[in-house]
């Protein structure tokens, strides 16, 4: 019984799971607004904070400053080269 279980939860169509989960929150954003977008990051933050108060830690949030600032660099870059 708990094999089958395992093995119906393991075969699932995750595609379809991560499709269907994509629509509803397209859908919801589109229709309340962009300030839930920002409700929602601000729960998943909260989340992440009760489990981990000391999330995220400084070197993490380096490393992310870091990844965006180089990000941010290549979009410049790259808006620069599109009207040659």
């Amino acid at each position: 019984m708990i094999t089958r279980g395992i093995r119906e939860f393991v075969d699932r169509d995750w595609q379809a799971a991560r499709d269907q989960k994509d629509a509803y929150w397209s859908e919801r954003i589109a229709r309340l607004g962009p300030l839930e977008a920002f409700r929602i990051a601000d729960e998943l933050r909260r989340q992440a904070l009760l489990r981990d108060p000391g999330w995220p830690a400084a070197a993490l949030r380096r490393a992310d400053l870091l990844a965006h600032a180089r990000l941010a660099d290549r979009l410049r870059r790259a808006g620069t080269t599109r009207g040659a």
